[in-house]
């Protein structure tokens, strides 16, 4: 039995806020596929992978996810994996309403799959409407993301700014705690600290 299973991490790279100098970091999680035949659908991986990392792509890269979807056969969760692709691919192009559209979707699908509550996040983190980016994170941890540190990580900012250093930091450190390796946490913690020393 063919299948194609996407849960791509998508990283969204270092953006440097230009208000306040100091770097913000978003992670979103994007759909990373297995095993078919599905053309498309594989194409639509590569594609929305790539957006993921560069955040940026065009509209033709849409094309192959969108034929996947409306002319192909594919198991409810390919099927589910792809719409979050194809969400990402909106991202990268900025077209927000249609990304959360596709996510959406996705999640009526497979409502397990966590990372895709980090992407709606993300959609909400960009739109500095932070209290649903929380719901969102808060939503991808519950479900036991395999990312369960880029949603705390994302989610710790998100507090962060609203001011709720305390639940900023107790993210940042649960990221830290999740993956030890990986340094955004201890950055992002020490920039919380110049601005607690600060105010």
């Amino acid at each position: 039995m063919n299948h194609l299973f996407t849960i791509t991490l998508s990283l969204f790279a270092l953006l440097i806020s230009p208000s306040n100098s100091f770097a913000q970091y978003h992670s979103s999680t994007s759909m990373e596929l297995i095993t078919n035949s599905n053309a498309h659908a594989k194409d639509c991986f590569r594609a929305a992978s790539i957006a993921a990392r560069i955040h940026y792509t065009s509209r033709k890269e849409l094309e192959a996810c969108s034929f996947a979807l409306t002319y192909t056969s594919m198991s409810l969760r390919d099927r589910a994996a792809t719409l979050a692709n194809r969400g990402i691919i909106y991202m990268a192009m900025e077209d927000y309403e249609r990304a959360i559209q596709d996510y959406s979707t996705a999640i009526k699908l497979r409502p397990e799959f966590g990372e895709i509550y980090v992407n709606i996040g993300n959609v909400y983190y960009m739109g500095r409407i932070f209290d649903k980016a929380i719901v969102e994170y808060t939503s991808a941890i519950e479900k036991k993301t395999s990312k369960a540190h880029i949603a705390h990580l994302n989610r710790g900012m998100a507090y962060e700014s609203l001011g709720d250093f305390v639940n900023a930091e107790a993210d940042y450190k649960a990221a830290q705690v999740l993956l030890p390796e990986w340094g955004l946490p201890q950055i992002r913690l020490d920039e919380l600290a110049k601005k607690r020393n600060s105010s």
